[in-house]
C-alpha cells in the first residue's frame, strides 16, 4: 500500500512504537470521528413519527409489506397481494428489493415501520460516509478521508434524496460507488507511483467489487446503470500500475460476478417489463428538470431546498462550485507533488461531466439517447456521481495543501459543508402510526385521493391487460348491469391459503371461469387436479382467470416461478458458487472473504429453496356456507388481532355469483354473550374500493373488515355474524339469506378473545 502523500514520516514511526492498546485507539478514532461528524445529518430523524417527502411513505408501505411477507415465510415476495386496492402488484419483481431489507428486518423484530424506515435512512448515511472514508484514507490519509466523508454526506442532493424526496433505496445506493471505485483502486494500483515492474491485479478487491455491484443492482438498479460507465473509465485510468489488458480482465470478472449475483432480479424484470406500465417506453419529461445558466449554482450561503411542486430542479451549492475551481487550479499547479493525481483528475472530470448532463446545454445528447438516458426519468439522479466526485475533489484539495495547513483547511471544509447543507433543511412531521401502515387501508385511501394505484405516482406496475383507468379502479362501475347467475348446484370450498396461492375445491354442473381478485401477470400459474392448466386475464381489470370444466375438481392458483425466473435463479446460484469458490481459494489474502463466502452461498440456497416452497406457511380459513340470493356466497372467514391496534381484522371470502347493478354493502358484527352487537364494520367490500358492481361471476374476493374493539373488553367467547345489504333510500335492507336466519345475518362462529 502506498504511503499517504499528506502524512509526515514521523507519524508512521510513532504508530510502530505505540503500545498495542494505543495502536487500536489510533486506528479506531478516525472511524469514530466520521460517525461523530455526520451525526448532525441525522437530526431530522429525531422527531416523533415520520416526515413529509415526495416518496417516503410509499417506501414505508413497501417495507411493511415485505415484513408481512417474511412473517408468512416468503423471503422474496415479488408480488404484494394487498397493493393496488387489493388487486395485487408485482412491485419487487420490477423494483430492486434489497433497499427494503434492513427496515423489514427491524419491523419483523417489532419496530414500527416508520421508525424502521428512519433507522434505514440513518444507516445509509453512516455506511456511505464510512465507505468513502475508507477509500480516500488509503489514498491521502485520515484527514483527507474525513473531509471526503463530510462532503459526501452533506452534499445537498444526498440530503435531499433522504429528506425531500424520501427515496430510501436511492439514498442507500450512495453506499456502493465508493466501495466499487475503492476496490478498483486497490486491485489495479490506481494512485500508486508507477515503477518498472508490471503488477497483476489483486484478486480480493475484485471479489469485493463484484459483491458491491450486486448490492447496488439489488438496491437501486438505476444507480448501477449510472455508475457502470464511470467505473469502467476509472478502472482503465492511465495512471494505474496494472497493465491495461489485465485490468480489462479483472474489471470484466467483477462486472460478470455482479451481474450474475443479481441476475435473479434484473433478468426477469427486463424480460417481463412489457407486461406492465414500465413497458410503455420513456418520455422526454427529463427536459423539464434541466438546469440553466440562472439555476445552475445557488449563490446563497445556506442551501435552499426546492419545494416538491412543478418541475423540480436541484442547483449546485456555491461550495461545490468553489471546490471544483480551487481543486482544479491547485492540481494544475502542483500535480507533480500529489500521489494519485490521476484519481483526483478523474473525479474532477466526473463532476464536470455529470453536472453538464443536468443542464439544458446537454439536451442534444439526451434526445438521441432517450431510450437509454430517459430511463433515469430525472437528470438530477446523476448527482449521486457528482457527490462522489465532489467528495474526492475536496479531499484532494486537502492533500494538495502543505501539511502545516492541511488540517486547518480540512476543518474549514467540514464546517462549511455541514452549515451549507443543513442550514435551511427543514422537515415537516408526518404521522404514520404503525396500525395504519400494517393495514393497506391508508395506502388505498391515498391512492384514491391522488387518482393513482399501488403506492406510486404512475401506473408503472399496473399490467397492460388492465383496460380501466387507474383513477377509476377503486370506484363503482358506471355501466354495471345485472347479469345471469352461475348455474346451481354449485359448491366451492377454500381448502388452503398461502401468501400468494389459493387451493379451491369445486363441484360445478357446468364449466366455470374461476377468477381471483388479482391482476393477471405471467407469474400466475394454475394446476387443475394436479395438472398444469392455463391462466389468462379477463374483464376490464384483467383478473387472473382459470377455466374449470364441469364436475368435481381441485384448483391451485399461485404466483410462482416462470421460465425466466427459474433461469435467472440458476444463473444467480452459479454466480454465488463461483464467487464463494474464488473467495475460499483466495483465503487469507482478503480479510473476511471466507465468512462472507459462506453467507453468500447460504443466502443463495435459502432463496432458491424458499422459491420452491421451503418454509412458506399455509392456513385453512374456517368454512361457512351462506348465500345471499343469487348475488354472492360466503365460503370462508378468518379473524386475527389487528397489528398495533386495539381492533380485530375479520376477513370474509366471497364468491361472486353474478354481475350486479347495485353496490351492496358488507358488514361484520361482533356480539357479546347475550347476542348484542358490541362492535361492527360496514361498507363497500375490500376497504371500500371494490364495490359489488366490480364483481365478476366466479370471482373470489378477500374482504377484510377492521372492527375497533370497545375499551376494557373482557376476555371470553364472542360471536361473529356477517352479511350483505342494500342501502335503500328508506334504510338498509338485508339480502335474503340461504339457509335463512331471522335477521338475515350469517353466523360465522365463536371467537375467543384473550386478555392481551
Amino acid at each position: 500500500m502506498p504511503k499517504p502523500a499528506s502524512l509526515p514520516a514521523q507519524t508512521e514511526t510513532h504508530a510502530r512504537t505505540t503500545p498495542a492498546v494505543g495502536w487500536r485507539w489510533a486506528s479506531l478514532w478516525p472511524w469514530a470521528a466520521v460517525i461523530g461528524l455526520i451525526l448532525p445529518a441525522l437530526w431530522p430523524l429525531a422527531a416523533a413519527g415520520f416526515f413529509v417527502s415526495d416518496d417516503g411513505r410509499f417506501h414505508v408501505y413497501r417495507l411493511a409489506a415485505l415484513a408481512a411477507a417474511w412473517r408468512q415465510g416468503v423471503l422474496w415476495p415479488r408480488l404484494f397481494p394487498d397493493f393496488g386496492f387489493g388487486y395485487g402488484q408485482a412491485v419487487l419483481h420490477f423494483y430492486s428489493p434489497a433497499g427494503y431489507g434492513p427496515g423489514a428486518l427491524l419491523a419483523v423484530l417489532g419496530v414500527a415501520p416508520a421508525a424502521a424506515a428512519e433507522v434505514t435512512i440513518a444507516l445509509g448515511f453512516v455506511l456511505a460516509a464510512l465507505a468513502v472514508f475508507a477509500w480516500v484514507r488509503r489514498l491521502w490519509g485520515p484527514t483527507a478521508g474525513l473531509v471526503a466523508a463530510v462532503l459526501y454526506t452533506y452534499f445537498p442532493y444526498h440530503l435531499a434524496d433522504a429528506y425531500v424526496r424520501g427515496a430510501i433505496p436511492e439514498h442507500l445506493a450512495f453506499i456502493f460507488p465508493p466501495l466499487v471505485l475503492g476496490a478498483y483502486t486497490t486491485a489495479f494500483g490506481l494512485g500508486r507511483r508507477a515503477d518498472a515492474e508490471a503488477m497483476s491485479p489483486t484478486v480480493a478487491p475484485l471479489l469485493w467489487a463484484g459483491l458491491a455491484w450486486a448490492g447496488l443492482a439489488l438496491t437501486h438498479h438505476l444507480s448501477a446503470l449510472m455508475l457502470a460507465p464511470a467505473a469502467v473509465a476509472y478502472a482503465l485510468l492511465p495512471a494505474g500500475m496494472t497493465p491495461r489488458r489485465r485490468r480489462v480482465a479483472g474489471l470484466t470478472a467483477s462486472l460478470v460476478l455482479g451481474l450474475g449475483l443479481s441476475a435473479a432480479y434484473w433478468l426477469p424484470a427486463f424480460l417481463d417489463r412489457g407486461n406492465v406500465g414500465l413497458g410503455f417506453g420513456v418520455s422526454r419529461g427529463y427536459a423539464n428538470h434541466m438546469l440553466d445558466g440562472q439555476t445552475l449554482i445557488q449563490p446563497t450561503l445556506l442551501y435552499r431546498y426546492p419545494a416538491s411542486v412543478g418541475y423540480i430542479r436541484y442547483p449546485l451549492s456555491w461550495l461545490t462550485a468553489a471546490l471544483f475551481v480551487a481543486t482544479t487550479a491547485l492540481l494544475l499547479a502542483r500535480r507533480q507533488r500529489l500521489s494519485a493525481a490521476g484519481v483526483l483528475g478523474f473525479h474532477l472530470g466526473l463532476v464536470a461531466v455529470t453536472v453538464f448532463l443536468t443542464t439544458a446545454a446537454s439536451l442534444p445528447l439526451w434526445y438521441p439517447l432517450t431510450p437509454i438516458l430517459g430511463q433515469l426519468q430525472y437528470p438530477w439522479r446523476l448527482f449521486v456521481l457528482t457527490a462522489l466526485g465532489v467528495a474526492v475533489s475536496g479531499a484532494g484539495l486537502v492533500a494538495l495543501t502543505p501539511r502545516s495547513a492541511a488540517r486547518g483547511l480540512g476543518a474549514v471544509l467540514v464546517v462549511l459543508a455541514t452549515v451549507t447543507g443543513l442550514g435551511r433543511l427543514t422537515v415537516q412531521p408526518l404521522a404514520l402510526p404503525a396500525a395504519e401502515v400494517w393495514s393497506p387501508q391508508r395506502m388505498w385511501d391515498e391512492d384514491a385521493a391522488m387518482g393513482q394505484v399501488g403506492a406510486t405516482w404512475t401506473g408503472e406496475f399496473v399490467p397492460v391487460t388492465v383496460r380501466e383507468q387507474r383513477w377509476a379502479l377503486g370506484r363503482a362501475r358506471e355501466d354495471a348491469a345485472d347479469g345471469p347467475p352461475l348455474p346451481e348446484p354449485l359448491s366451492v370450498r377454500l381448502v388452503a391459503l398461502a401468501y400468494d396461492a389459493w387451493t379451491v375445491a369445486i363441484e360445478t354442473p357446468a364449466p366455470l371461469a374461476l377468477r381471483l381478485h388479482q391482476f393477471h401477470l405471467p407469474g400466475w400459474q394454475a394446476r387443475l387436479d394436479g395438472r398444469p392448466t392455463p391462466t389468462y386475464a379477463s374483464g376490464e381489470l384483467g383478473l387472473v382467470t382459470v377455466d374449470v370444466p364441469a364436475g368435481r375438481h381441485e384448483v391451485v392458483i399461485a404466483f410462482t416461478g416462470t421460465a425466466a425466473r427459474w433461469a435467472a435463479a440458476v444463473v444467480a446460484l452459479a454466480a454465488a458458487l463461483a464467487w464463494a469458490a474464488w473467495a475460499w481459494r483466495v483465503g487469507r489474502q482478503g480479510r473476511g472473504l471466507r465468512p462472507v463466502a459462506a453467507v453468500v452461498l447460504a443466502l443463495a440456497l435459502l432463496l432458491l429453496g424458499n422459491g420452491l416452497g421451503l418454509g412458506r406457511q399455509t392456513r385453512t380459513p374456517a368454512a361457512v356456507t351462506a348465500r345471499w340470493g343469487d348475488v354472492a356466497r360466503l365460503i370462508a372467514w378468518e379473524a386475527r388481532p389487528a397489528p398495533a391496534a386495539a381492533a380485530l381484522d375479520v376477513t370474509l371470502y366471497w364468491l361472486a355469483l353474478r354481475e350486479t347493478a347495485v353496490n351492496y354493502k358488507a358488514f361484520v358484527h361482533l356480539l357479546d354473550g347475550a347476542g348484542q352487537v358490541i362492535a361492527q364494520h360496514d361498507g363497500d367490500p375490500v376497504g371500500g374500493y371494490t364495490p359489488t358492481t366490480r364483481w365478476r361471476p366466479g370471482e373470489l374476493i378477500a374482504d377484510t373488515h377492521r372492527i375497533p374493539l370497545p375499551p376494557g373488553l373482557a376476555p371470553g367467547a364472542y360471536g361473529l355474524k356477517a352479511g350483505l345489504y342494500d342501502l335503500t333510500p328508506t334504510g338498509p335492507v338485508n339480502l335474503p339469506l340461504d339457509p335463512p336466519t331471522p335477521d338475515g345475518r350469517a353466523e360465522l362462529g365463536v371467537l375467543r378473545m384473550d386478555d392481551r
